[in-house]
């Protein structure tokens, strides 16, 4: 009795084989599970999502249906009511959701009462009444609804007064203010007995031609709202019907109109509710055998959100958890058969150790047994790893659909999902071969390689294909297959699986469009027009033909931006790309290149024909536009690059095209310029300008020189002008005229302008502080710096860093910087002259701006222009600059002449009072250390005449 007790103690080998066991199975189990959780998530948040969009559809869809409707009036006005009715009927037959189509007309109280004598003329029992068949009760404004189809079942609403509905009222304000479609909440209809709620989608409906850009106008302009009743649930029910989604026994829809979710906002539900326990934590996800998270989707359609709830009923438990529950049951048999497995090993390995020496022969035919039992293992490891193979092989080749085919390549079974998705006819397929059913697989070396493959009886993978399917769409396919051979090695056919992939195609179309055509315009982009531009030349090159490149650039269009908004901005752009494709033929290219630039393929046109396109692209461009219900004109300068069939790169060609439209803007926009190779070393020098220019300050290169303004009275020095200069290492002393414009271009002249005014002040100070008096220093302001927002806080800045008193300083303008906005030049003028500063209006008389602006300008200074002065001696001249002194002088401001060179001219300036000048007949410009030495010396008029 105690050796056999002691013989069925199970071995510390085998319990620990056990337990490992188990545990690796439970690990399996909790994996498995998590996979068929991840796997029900997945597949419930599928079909809600579908639900959801197809519910999205529908309501766009009705949305539409009052939009056309609503077009109705804005074509044609006010339609009368036959008219209306013959254009409703056809949308109520194929629309049955569709309770009734009304347009609410707006009328007062007296107008309200002729309507209804007029209409009881064809309906005698006809009556305006408010809610609940109340009487019509008086206020200012009565929304009556007009016309009603069908009128038979909807009595009860005709002649309704629906601003007497509190809801209604505030949805229809709503709409006219925004000039939007809106809907109501879900409502009790007025004519629907049925239990069924609905509600009204409404379109207002605007007097023609009238200004509508505030909610005041579009009050001012409302004559009345299109609308449509809906019964809620029926129009959930035909859109879910018509998707094929209501045939999910699994879920419970709900769909909400509103705010939130409440149950009075309820307007579909379809399924049983069912007990919902709380949702698992995340950490518990695996613990979960079933998933009952709801889907919630929440949009917007015409001012109202929908809410879209699909809730997991339950289900089977056995189908949807059968491999986790395999994976337990297999895993603990076989965690209790290796158990046994083991125990028995170490049984059997005690018993040797006992009878070693007297059963030696018993060891050997045991171990024998061993042996076999190894061997035995093996073949069936290797059996499982051939059966996991060929599993992995069908799991890898598993899809949509499963077909086969014989020796000759013909189909003899094919499931049903290719026919289901692929919308395709099954007696096409059967007993024929895939290039019988694409007989152009044989024009494309794509249809020869699969024929070759398959000849050679090897495995492919991923064939796309497409056909048309019997829904007259075209379907794209993708299929796999491999050999079947029989055990002798005979070759019997093919068998492989099949998806429908339409969806993942179009897609890749439409990425493809995207990533070659620009967002805004639908215009080629850059680097579609690179592949064009590649293809003209190479046929340039093969034809001999001429190839044009022009590049088209909008005059004015930053001030489209600043004035009107980008919205107008975009709109501009897409109007003059539609301007420009139909100025050119079909197989030219038009391309957006960047911003407001625009680029155009010429191909195959003689060489005399290029400046009538040219011509006819920028009268199609200038024609007005519409913007923000203005009318705006804009131009374009236009740059043209020939291809000579010299080797010219495509860049090269959209470079010299760019230098020649920089050309046509340098000679005053507006015009059309042809590349010519002087144009590029023109370039180069501007490059090499702008390129030294950007490390000028950082390097120290710019200096100031001062022009002494004299008072022609006292003959005096009063003040000076400072006036950059940039000592290039290089290239010397560089002309402002070859700086100063691009770096108004870069905006490097707001940084430029800051430390001119920094340092003018800073030595204007010095020289006060070595006892040269208060002279006034003259700083110009760039139109870029005038239009800064820092400009007032950065001249306070300077002033109270430097210690310059405000009245020393001159802040010189030029007329063109503040005439595009009179009013916002007019308020800056003011700020800067609060600083107790001066404002002098540099060479006066050459812009365009009005003498009358000149009363509202708070300015101390006008200086006559040099071109005047110069030419003091003609009448003509003479009579502009006497003109411009005594209006100065009668609007108090002082003047001051530049350019003086002679004796004569400063005689004439004084005898005709003007105040000061500056000019080479008292100095040229000096720099700082000069300048000072002239203070020094006391120089003066007397002196130079002398």
């Amino acid at each position: 009795m105690p050796s056999s007790r002691k013989s069925s103690r199970i071995s510390l080998a085998a319990i620990l084989t056990l337990m490992t066991g188990l545990a690796v199975t439970g690990l399996l189990f909790v994996a498995v599970s998590a996979l068929e959780y991840s796997k029900m998530e997945l597949s419930f948040q599928q079909r809600g999502h579908m639900r959801a969009a197809a519910i999205r559809r529908g309501m766009d869809d009705t949305l539409e249906l009052v939009t056309i409707l609503n077009s109705l009036f804005r074509t044609m006005g006010v339609v009368d009511r036959e008219q209306f009715a013959a254009f409703t009927q056809p949308l109520l037959e194929r629309y049955p959701f569709v309770q009734a189509f009304n347009f609410h007309r707006v009328m007062d109280t007296a107008s309200a009462r002729r309507y209804e004598a007029e209409v009881r003329k064809q309906h005698p029992d006809f009556v305006l009444h408010d809610a609940n068949r109340q009487p019509l009760s008086p206020r200012p404004q009565h929304i009556i609804v007009d016309y009603l189809e069908p009128l038979e079942g909807n009595e009860a609403a005709f002649g309704l007064d629906v601003a007497s509905l509190p809801s209604m009222a505030r949805v229809i304000a709503e709409a006219v203010d925004s000039g939007q479609p809106r809907t109501t909440t879900l409502m009790k209809l007025e004519q629907e007995r049925a239990l069924q709620k609905g509600f009204v989608m409404m379109i207002p409906v605007y007097r023609a031609g009238a200004e509508l850009g505030t909610a005041a106008q579009r009050r001012a302009a409302w004559l009345g709202n299109t609308s449509a009743v809906i019964r809620s649930a029926d129009l959930v029910q035909k859109i879910l019907l018509a998707a094929d989604l209501l045939d999910d026994r699994e879920l419970m829809l709900q769909v909400y109109i509103g705010d939130d979710t409440r149950p009075a906002n309820l307007v579909y539900t379809r399924g049983a509710p069912a007990d919902e326990p709380p949702a698992p934590r995340s950490f518990q996800r695996w613990l979960a055998f079933d998933y009952r998270e709801p889907f919630v989707r929440t949009f917007s359609a015409a001012g109202k959100s929908w809410h879209v709830r699909v809730t997991p009923l339950p289900r089977p438990f056995l189908p949807h958890h059968l491999g986790s529950l395999s994976t337990l049951v297999g895993g603990a048999l076989f965690s209790l058969l290796t158990a046994a497995f083991v125990n028995s090993l170490a049984r059997r390995s005690k018993r040797v150790q006992r009878l070693v020496d007297e059963r030696t022969e018993a060891l050997k035919a045991s171990n024998d047994k061993l042996a076999e039992d190894v061997a035995a293992r093996k073949r069936t490891e290797e059996a499982l790893q051939e059966s996991e193979h060929r599993f992995r092989r069908l799991l890898a080749l598993s899809s949509d659909w499963y077909w086969e085919q014989d020796e000759e390549f013909r189909f003899t079974n094919i499931t049903g999902g290719f026919f289901d998705k692929g919308k395709q006819d099954p007696k096409l397929f059967i007993g024929k071969t895939r290039w019988e059913l694409h007989p152009e697989m044989w024009d494309n070396r794509w249809g020869r390689d699969h024929r070759a493959t398959m000849e050679a009886h090897l495995p492919f993978t991923n064939l796309e294909y497409s056909l048309p399917g019997v829904d007259g769409a075209v379907h794209w396919f993708s299929t796999s297959g491999e050999p079947v051979f029989d055990r002798e090695g005979k070759f019997k056919g093919y068998r492989g699986t099949g998806t429908e992939i339409t969806e993942r195609k179009l897609a890749e179309q439409r990425i493809q469009h995207i990533a070659h055509h620009d967002v805004l315009t639908g215009l080629p982009n850059r680097v579609l027009l690179q592949d064009r531009l590649s293809q003209a030349v190479a046929f340039a090159n093969r034809s001999g033909k001429p190839l044009w490149v022009m590049l088209i650039d909008l005059d004015r269009f930053k001030f489209v931006n600043d004035s009107l908004g980008h919205k107008a901005g975009d709109q501009l752009l897409k109007t003059v790309a539609q301007r420009l494709q139909d100025s050119v033929r079909e197989s030219d290219t038009v391309a957006r290149l960047s911003g407001d630039e625009f680029v155009a393929i010429l191909t195959e046109y003689p060489e005399e024909a290029t400046h009538d396109i040219a011509q006819r692209i920028m009268r199609a461009v200038t024609q007005p536009a519409m913007l923000e219900g203005k009318e705006f004109f804009v131009t374009c300068s236009i740059g043209v690059a020939v291809y000579g069939a010299d080797g010219t790169s495509a860049q090269r060609l959209i470079e010299h095209a760019d230098i020649a439209m920089y050309r046509a803007k340098k000679l005053g926009r507006n015009n059309t310029q042809f590349y010519e190779p002087a144009m590029n070393e023109e370039a180069r020098e501007r490059l090499r300008i702008e390129s030294a220019l950007r490390n000028a300050l950082e390097r120290q290169e710019f200096v100031l020189h001062y022009q002494p303004q004299v008072d022609l009275q006292s003959g005096r020095i009063v003040g000076m002008e400072a006036l950059l200069r940039w000592q290039h290492p290089e290239l010397g002393m560089v002309a402002p005229n070859r700086f100063i414009g691009l770096a108004e271009e870069t905006g490097l002249i707001v940084e430029i302008g800051a430390w001119v005014l920094r340092t003018a002040c800073a030595q204007a100070r010095s020289w006060m502080d070595n006892g040269h008096g208060m002279l006034r220093i003259a700083v110009n302001l760039s139109p870029r710096q005038f239009s800064e927002p820092q400009l007032l806080s950065s001249i306070a800045e300077v002033l109270q860093e430097t210690g310059l008193p405000p009245a020393c300083l001159d802040i010189e303008l030029t007329e063109g910087l503040f005439m595009h906005d009179v009013a916002q030049a007019v308020e800056l003028l003011h700020k800067l002259k609060a600083l107790g500063l001066a404002l002098s209006i540099d060479d006066f008389g050459t812009g365009y701006s009005s003498f009358s602006y000149l009363r509202h300008f708070p300015i101390d200074v006008l200086k006559i222009d040099r071109s005047f002065v110069s030419d003091i001696s003609e009448d003509d001249e003479a009579a502009i600059v006497v003109s411009i002194i005594a209006l100065a002088h009668n609007l108090k401001l002082r003047v001051i002449a530049e350019g003086v060179e002679t004796e004569s001219q400063v005689d004439y300036l004084r005898r005709h009072g003007c105040d000061e000048m500056q000019g080479y007949y008292f100095s040229r410009p000096l720099p700082a250390a000069e300048f000072e030495q002239l203070l020094r010396q006391g120089r003066d008029l007397q002196t130079v005449a002398a």
